[in-house]
């Protein structure tokens, strides 16, 4: 009878444990007239240089300027960047043109234009406010060059039917949000209950969390994120598989195939006091776990850090 009923109490002890974690909510202390001044710099390596020409982003300048809060408690912010720098510039231009009307717009457009964002009163990214704004910006100084290019490949000069196709087609593959990928990332973590100590979710991808509050008041939070390791309800991503129940073919026997491919993405953030991120390195890895040259380790990433706060007077 004890032994049965020591059993029954497991899973109880288990659900208890969780709770015994204590739990938290980083809770930014942002307020109107605030400067945030950050300095980026890109985590990239050798080998993805190799593979893909050096238009990256080396390193940028930026402020986060809070401008206003509406009347649901949502504050609208400024992304304003400083100083701009682009992996060895001369070189690329001289392979790939198109760079540099990119620099241009990088260096000239949006140093006049800042990008404006919504959090909400608990910090978290809600909305990109001048999205069409920036569109046209990137439209404008990209559009003249692209045409450029064409008309010299194709001794085509494109109808206004086509330059409206290629309008169009620029603003579906721009995101301003994928080059300046600290934006979003800077308020990642806000206003989400996290767990101190370690603990582990699995839903499309499988994350292991390491958090801890210090002494001195201020938060470290690292995550290791298995991006090809996750929960394997996806059947209704391949319609029709039902029907190859019977199917006796090799392919059958795809999934047994171990390619040893591995894809991870890991986090570090530090927060001060006031919940402000002062440091953050984040880093994709994609590899090949039986390979082992410098090589076979494709890495990509940015490292971010707080310089000053200036406060409003």
């Amino acid at each position: 009878m004890k032994k049965i009923t020591l059993l029954l109490l497991l899973p109880f002890a288990a659900v208890l444990s969780v709770f015994s974690q204590s739990t938290f909510t980083i809770l930014p202390k942002f307020q109107v007239g605030d400067t945030l001044v950050y300095n980026a710099v890109d985590n990239t390596n050798d080998a993805v240089h190799k593979v893909v020409p050096n238009t990256a982003i080396s390193s940028r300048d930026f402020y986060l300027i809070v401008k206003e809060k509406d009347n649901k408690g949502n504050l609208k912010i400024d992304y304003k960047i400083n100083k701009i720098k682009i992996q060895e510039e001369e070189k690329t231009y001289k392979t790939i043109p198109i760079v540099g009307g990119i620099e241009k717009f990088l260096k000239d457009d949006l140093k006049n234009t800042a990008i404006r964002f919504t959090i909400d009163g608990s910090g978290r990214f809600q909305s990109l406010d001048n999205k069409d704004e920036i569109e046209e910006l990137y439209i404008q100084r990209m559009l003249p060059t692209i045409l450029d290019i064409v008309k010299k490949q194709t001794k085509h000069k494109p109808t206004v039917k086509e330059i409206a196709e290629a309008k169009e087609k620029l603003k579906e593959q721009f995101n301003i949000l994928d080059i300046f990928e600290e934006i979003p990332a800077l308020f990642k973590y806000y206003g989400q209950p996290l767990m101190e100590g370690k603990s582990e979710n699995v839903d499309s991808v499988t994350t292991k969390y390491t958090v801890a509050r210090l002494n001195d008041g201020t938060i470290w939070l690292k995550t290791n994120i298995d991006l090809l390791n996750g929960d394997e309800t996806t059947a209704k991503d391949n319609p029709g598989e039902e029907f190859l129940k019977d199917s006796n073919s090799e392919e059958d026997n795809d999934d047994d195939i171990d390619l040893g491919i591995t894809a991870t993405s890991e986090e570090e953030y530090k927060y001060n006091t006031e919940g402000f991120v002062t440091y953050l390195k984040e880093t994709v890895q994609v590899a090949n776990k039986y390979e082992s040259s410098e090589n076979s380790v494709l890495q990509g990433g940015i490292i971010i850090k707080l310089i000053e706060i200036k406060k409003k007077q």
